[in-house]
């Protein structure tokens, strides 16, 4: 999907309890490869589990990450 280029990509994680090392390394490699080309990345839906992930390794404050699909596209 990255190689179309869009604008932009919402990543929407409502559904996902867990996510390891690799699939945190495939969402930032995505997030770099749209940054290399000035598009933007969110995730969305993430719940206290998956956010307590995100929270120790930092990524929260790498990644974009709103609460919902309409929030992340609520911005320019």
């Amino acid at each position: 999907m990255i190689e179309k280029k869009p604008k932009r990509l919402v990543v929407d994680l409502t559904h996902a309890t867990y996510l390891d090392s690799s699939a945190l390394a495939v969402l930032i490699e995505g997030m770099q490869n749209m940054d290399a080309y000035g598009g933007k990345f969110a995730l969305v839906g993430i719940n206290n589990d998956v956010r307590t992930i995100f929270e120790i390794a930092k990524l929260d404050q790498v990644f974009q990450i709103f609460p919902d699909v309409d929030a992340a596209l609520a911005v320019a």
